[in-house]
């Protein structure tokens, strides 16, 4: 348990476990008021909030496991001379001010150089992506591309507002979003613990500006472009679960990948993708071999050199954000990119050096509410390392 991960409670929840149906169920008293919400485990798809649908309706709409092949690692060869300790630094001993960094990996030249992690985490633990899976949508949308069955261009409606794939790309749909709590509510809240339809709701927003003039960062943007997909890869959760391991994963090598989705079927493409800190350095790769994979083009070159450039934003590019950093951390590559995810979930690319630098953790409620700061820190750590590993 993460202490303060979500907001405090006046009273202690009841939290029950039910191993028997791969169920959890909190119950929590308000005044006289008593909240129950149950979350359902399939096998495969990790963990789905029942909130319009009982267990029992979430249990039945599974999937049939696909038989993927053997993982294959990536090359190991560590450099004794590279310290990571700097991201393992602490300067408060009060949870909320801290750090908490759970694991960091470096890979050069596609070989892991340097890991290290704290006593509860490994090379093998399931890490949570929160945003960074962000990129891996994006990334499966140049998949899709390239085997001709989506392109930037196409044309995607909530009601009468239309859209591209490529403004979703860009976090520039046009409609209206909160993405920060406003006095204890935000969209993204609301369209993840109140909703069953994660697209559905964020496609009923106002239209608030003209696609692709503004941009607006937004994970209602990305459920719209995940359901997209989710169409266009067959639109069952069958369908969706085989496109996403068979002919992306499998691909990298990856066999354990947890992508969840909500209770209508659309993948969380905004935030819920787990993998190995090994796997997590090979999108990493991925992009810096410009969708090249053991020889086999998976995304096109084109798509992911759209990817890595500015959009609607200088900073952000195809559901991946660009150097912003670059303006306080001096020596740091132009070409730097990353994938962040809330509370320190980092994959840092830097195709020049050939280097990727993947940081896990939970930051503080205090070191979460200055997250510039933090993002600064984590950016200067990485420059560091790439002196080290020149030298």
């Amino acid at each position: 348990m993460i202490p303060e991960s979500l907001a405090k409670l006046e009273s202690d929840p009841q939290i029950d476990l039910d191993t028997a149906l791969k169920q959890v169920t909190l119950t929590y008293q308000n005044d006289d008021d008593s909240i129950v919400r149950t979350s359902v485990y399939r096998d495969g798809l990790g963990c789905t909030l029942a909130y319009d649908f009982t267990p029992d309706q979430i249990r039945e709409n599974s999937v049939t496991l696909q038989d993927l092949p053997s993982a294959t690692p990536l090359p190991v060869n560590i450099d004794s001379s590279i310290s990571l300790d700097a991201f393992f630094e602490e300067s408060d001993a009060d949870y909320s001010g801290r750090y908490n960094t759970f694991g960091v990996v470096v890979a050069h030249n596609g070989e892991i150089i340097a890991e290290q992690y704290d006593e509860f985490h490994s090379k093998d633990s399931p890490m949570l992506s929160w945003s960074m899976a962000k990129t891996v949508t994006g990334l499966l949308s140049g998949t899709m591309d390239l085997q001709g069955l989506v392109t930037k261009y196409d044309t995607v409606y909530a009601g009468d507002h239309m859209m591209t794939v490529e403004n979703l790309m860009q976090m520039s749909s046009g409609l209206q979003w909160a993405e920060a709590s406003k006095n204890g509510v935000s969209d993204l809240g609301t369209m993840w613990y109140l909703n069953s339809d994660s697209a559905g709701y964020a496609k009923d927003k106002p239209v608030d500006y003209v696609p692709g003039t503004e941009f607006h960062y937004s994970t209602g943007t990305t459920q719209i472009l995940s359901e997209y997909l989710g169409q266009k890869m067959g639109g069952d959760l069958q369908s969706i679960y085989d496109f996403y391991q068979t002919r992306f994963f499998a691909l990298l090598g990856i066999n354990n990948a947890v992508v969840e989705h909500d209770e209508v079927g659309t993948f969380r493409g905004g935030a819920r993708v787990f993998l190995t800190p090994h796997d997590w350095i090979k999108i990493g790769q991925l992009l810096i071999n410009k969708g090249v994979w053991n020889g086999q083009q998976l995304i096109s070159e084109q798509w992911i050199e759209e990817m890595m450039s500015p959009g609607a934003s200088e900073y952000y590019g195809g559901q991946l954000w660009l150097n912003d950093m670059g303006i306080w951390v001096l020596d740091l590559p132009k070409d730097t990119v990353s994938l962040r995810g809330h509370r320190g979930q980092y994959l840092v690319v830097i195709p020049s050096k050939n280097i990727v630098v993947a940081r896990f953790g939970a930051y503080g409620s205090e070191v979460n509410k200055d997250i510039n700061r933090a993002n600064r820190k984590l950016m200067q750590n990485v420059a560091d390392l790439i002196g080290v590993i020149e030298d």
